[in-house]
Parts: structure tokens; sequence; C-alpha cells
């Protein structure tokens, strides 16, 4: 009877012991769940010109293989438009689902027209007590010089506030193109008085567009009357407003 219940005492502790060994190894053995995306922080200014951000999700295939990365993207933004026109992992994270995952998110961002023109983007896939996360943070490499571009027309340094008219989003404007040329009356303030179409670009949207955004130009000097020629064009990837 003693050695029966011996027997009984060593057989509870067993179970015992591979519950608590099974309970440890859980996190390992089980697929990650994942948290919520999160943004490491990052300057106010920068956050400001970000108007669409989808987060990178942290793929099942990858948490269920347990695969952990850090990586850094790269993004080239059209000025014109503010839309990624190319994302590249300049670093890799080591697994190429985690690298797809996250040029896959990051091709969708969207940024102010005429605000930034390289972005550089840390990012870290981790595995922790079962949990997955996804950190992120964004910095700016290159802002544009549209005031080297405009130089010629309204002096060196002379840029205060100067963004470039956004092509048209929708049809049929996007499959239009056309150029124009403008005349832009600026006060001794630098304000802008007066907008006029000396060659309209073909279409009354685009010129339209054009007029209200010269109209929210401002520089240091003036007074002064600048003509500018602007062609609105479409290339193989997307449309845009540049100097001819």
């Amino acid at each position: 009877m003693r050695h029966g219940t011996l027997d009984v005492c060593m057989r509870g502790r067993k179970v015992m012991w591979l519950f608590l060994v099974a309970l440890l190894l859980w996190p390992q053995l089980a697929p990650a769940r994942i948290d919520e995306t999160t943004f490491a922080p990052w300057r106010e200014e920068y956050r400001a010109l970000a108007v669409y951000t989808p987060r990178p999700t942290y793929p099942y295939e990858a948490r269920a293989r347990h695969l952990q990365g850090s990586g850094v993207a790269i993004l080239t933004i059209d000025p014109a438009t503010g839309n990624v026109s190319n994302a590249v992992m300049a670093v890799s994270t080591g697994a190429q689902i985690l690298d797809n995952a996250a040029i896959s998110a990051f091709s969708q961002w969207r940024f102010r027209p005429g605000t930034v023109s390289k972005v550089r983007l840390p990012i870290t896939f981790t595995l922790a007590f079962g949990r997955g996360s996804v950190v992120m943070e964004v910095r700016v490499l290159k802002a544009p010089r549209l005031d080297h571009a405009l130089a010629p027309f309204l002096g060196k340094e002379n840029v205060i506030k100067a963004s470039m008219p956004v092509y048209p989003a929708n049809p049929p404007w996007t499959s239009k193109q056309g150029r124009g040329v403008y005349e832009i009356h600026v006060n001794q303030t630098g304000m802008v008085t007066e907008v006029k179409i000396l060659k309209s670009s073909g279409d009354p949207t685009f010129d339209n567009v054009t007029v209200n955004t010269l109209h929210q130009w401002w520089l240091r000097h003036g007074p002064k009357i600048i003509e500018l020629p602007l062609a609105f064009v479409m290339t193989a990837d997307n449309c845009r407003v540049w100097i001819p």
C-alpha cells in the first residue's frame, strides 16, 4: 500500500514538472501574438509632414517561425504629389518576409506635397514573451530645394514660402497635360497681390490650381513682377508639375 502511494506521488510530481516546463516553453513554441505597431518618438515637424502612414504588419508566418530583425528603409518621395515613388530596404532585417511587409506598407505612405524628398525609416520586428511588436522611427534625410529651382526667377535665397501646384488627382485631369506662363506680382512686403495668366496651360482646372497656389507664395524681397513658366506633365509612374 505504501509502495503504491509512493508511485502515485512520483507520477504526480512528474506531471507537475512537465506542466511547468511546458508553461515556460509555451512562448517559444506558440506563434506570437502581435501588439499594435508603435512609432518611436520623432520630431513633431516631421509628424506634421506625413498625411497617410499605414503601419507594417508582423506576418503570421514570420511570427510562427520566430523571425525577428532590424532594418532601414529609404523612401523617395515625389515632391509634386507627396507620394512615395520608390521604397527600398537599405539595410535588410535579415528575413525577406519582414522586408516585404515593411516595403508593402511604406510604399503607400503619403506626405504633404513640396515638403520632403527622401525619408529614412529604421524598423524593428521583435518577439518577447509571446508578443510581437513593430517599432519605427521617421527621419527626414533631405528636403527638396525648391528655392534653387526658383532662383533664376525669384532671386537667390528669396523664398520664404513657395510650394508647387499639385496635379489634380481625379480623372480626367490625370490623363491631361499642359504648359502655361504666369505673371506673379509681389508687393514690398514680399506678398503676392496678383497672378495673371500670360499663356494658358490649355485647361481651366490647371490654370485655377496654379493661380490659387501662386497667390500663397511669400518672398523675402519686393516689389517685383515675375514671369514663371509651369508644365503639367505625365511620366511613366506619376503626374507632376515642374518648371520647364
